[in-house]
C-alpha cells in the first residue's frame, strides 16, 4: 500500500465520526454510542405537587405528537418503564402513583427526540430525573430529630445519596409548582415558597463550590386549572402574558421569584403551565374512582381515529415545553 493509501486510511474513521455527529440519531440505536452531548434535568418539588403527572404528561405529548406530526420522532428509554406505564395510565383517567422516596435510584424519563427543522435536523437526549418530594428534603440540609445531631444522624441513615448526586449534578432543573401553594391560595402553616427556596439555594452553592455553570430552570405552575378563576380576579393570569405571571409569581412565590431573577435576567429561565381537567357528574360534582379518594381525570375524544381517546389536559402547554428542551439539543 502506498503512503498516500495509508494517509488515507487513517484519516477515514476520523471523517466518518465527524459526519456521522452531524447526522440526525438513529433512534433504534443504541443512544450512549450516537449521541455526543447528555442533558440532564432534575424534576423538584415539594411533595404532591404533580411531578410524576408532569412527566407522564410528556411522554403522553410525545406518543402523541409521533402519530400526528410527520416528521417528529421520539423514544423513551427502557429504564422508564414506570414512566411509560403513567403515561398509559392518563389515558385512563388515573393520575400516577406516589413516588417512592426509598427507590435506589432517580427514575429517569430517558426522552430521545428528532425534528426535523426544530433541532436542526439533529436530536436530544434529555434524561429527567423525577424523585420523590422527600428526597428534596436532603438537598436542603434537613433532617429529623429535636437536636442538630439527631438531625444529622437522620439524614446519615436515610439519605439517597445516588439520587443527590444525580440531581445536583443535571445542567439543568424543572421546578414543579403546585399553583395552589401560592402564598394567597394557601392552607395551613406549610410554605412550599421557603421551601423550594432553600432546596435550590444550597444546590445551587453546591453548584458554585463545584465550579459548575449557572442551570437552565423550567418553572411549571402544576393544577392551575384550580386557580385560574381566582387568579384572573386578581389580575395574576399566567396565561395573560408576561405581565400577569410575573405578578403571579412575585406575589404567590416571592421567595423563589427573588432567587431566580438573576438566572431570568440571563434568559436562563422559562415558566409554563399544566392543568388536567377533572371528570364530573351530572351535578356538576368531581368524579372518583370507586372505593377512593382519587379524582378521576376527563376524557376526551382524539382526532386519531385509531387511538380514540386521551386525556383533557394542557397539551399545547407540553408541546411547547418539549419544543424547548428539544432546544438543549
Amino acid at each position: 500500500m502506498s503512503q498516500f493509501l495509508k494517509k488515507a486510511a487513517q484519516l477515514l474513521p476520523k471523517v466518518t465520526r465527524e459526519l456521522a455527529g452531524a447526522k440526525p440519531i438513529d433512534m433504534m440505536g443504541d443512544y450512549r454510542k450516537n449521541y455526543k452531548f447528555k442533558t440532564k434535568f432534575g424534576l423538584l418539588g415539594p411533595v404532591s405537587a404533580g411531578k410524576s403527572t408532569l412527566c407522564a404528561a410528556i411522554v403522553e405529548t410525545c406518543e402523541d405528537q409521533s402519530a400526528v406530526v410527520a416528521e417528529f420522532y421520539a423514544r423513551v428509554l427502557p429504564s422508564s418503564s414506570n414512566i411509560l406505564k403513567d403515561a398509559n395510565r392518563l389515558r385512563k383517567g388515573y393520575f400516577p402513583e406516589k413516588t417512592d422516596p426509598t427507590t435506589p435510584q432517580a427514575p429517569e424519563a430517558g426522552l430521545l427526540i428528532s425534528r426535523k427543522g426544530m433541532l436542526s435536523n439533529s436530536g436530544v437526549h434529555v434524561p429527567i430525573c423525577d424523585v420523590a418530594g422527600e428526597v428534596s428534603d436532603y438537598l436542603c440540609d434537613t433532617g429529623q430529630g429535636n437536636t442538630p445531631a439527631e438531625r444529622i444522624r437522620s439524614r446519615e441513615s436515610t439519605v439517597n445519596r445516588v439520587v443527590i448526586d444525580t440531581v445536583r449534578d443535571c445542567q439543568g432543573f424543572i421546578i414543579a409548582l403546585d399553583a395552589n401553594d401560592a402564598i394567597m391560595f394557601q392552607e395551613g402553616d406549610h410554605d412550599n415558597d421557603v421551601y423550594m427556596h432553600s432546596v435550590l439555594t444550597n444546590t445551587f452553592e453546591w453548584r458554585r463550590r463545584n465550579n459548575k455553570p449557572d442551570p437552565r430552570v423550567i418553572v411549571v405552575l402544576t393544577k392551575w386549572d384550580q386557580v385560574m378563576t381566582r387568579a384572573k380576579d386578581l389580575q395574576m393570569d399566567a396565561y395573560d402574558g408576561e405581565n400577569g405571571l410575573q405578578r403571579f409569581l412575585d406575589n404567590g412565590f416571592p421567595s423563589l421569584s427573588m432567587l431566580l431573577k438573576p438566572l431570568r435576567d440571563k434568559g436562563y429561565v422559562r415558566f409554563f403551565r399544566s392543568w388536567f381537567k377533572l371528570a364530573k357528574d351530572e351535578e356538576g360534582n368531581t368524579k372518583f374512582w370507586p372505593g377512593t379518594t382519587k379524582p378521576q381525570i376527563s376524557i376526551i375524544e382524539n382526532e386519531r381515529s385509531y387511538i380514540r381517546f386521551k386525556p383533557d389536559f394542557s397539551q399545547p402547554d407540553y408541546i411547547e415545553l418539549i419544543e424547548h428542551i428539544g432546544s438543549f439539543g
